[in-house]
């Protein structure tokens, strides 16, 4: 793989992770774009994966979104076994009542599997 095309996936992986952060928070591109003293144009390419981010701007997003580096970059930098713990931690702050069930449920249902 090329450098450029490796930059491209990185970037289209960021901007993934970005855009799920946002809708979990259940923020518009334009009120993301606002916090972050950016356009939503700006929001949208970032997005898309068809802009690069400078640490400040990362930053911004990971203040604005809630989140820290880890959830930004996941899938990106490898996770270790805290960093899931973590991702599972704070992203359970971000569910709905009836997710929360949802997820206990999931819980439930796997550890009885295991027995």
């Amino acid at each position: 793989m090329s450098e450029n095309s490796n930059s491209d996936s990185v970037l289209k992986a960021l901007g993934k992770n970005i855009r799920q952060n946002r809708l979990l928070k259940g923020l518009t591109q334009e009120s993301l774009a606002e916090s972050i003293g950016k356009s939503t144009n700006f929001v949208s390419l970032a997005e898309n994966g068809n802009t690069g981010l400078s640490i400040q701007t990362i930053v911004d997003l990971c203040k604005a979104l809630g989140v820290n580096a880890d959830t930004i970059f996941a899938g990106i930098i490898p996770a270790t076994d805290k960093d899931v713990d973590n991702y599972i931690l704070e992203s359970l702050n971000l569910f709905t009542d009836e997710d929360k069930t949802i997820v206990a449920d999931l819980i439930a249902y796997i550890k009885n599997s295991k027995k």
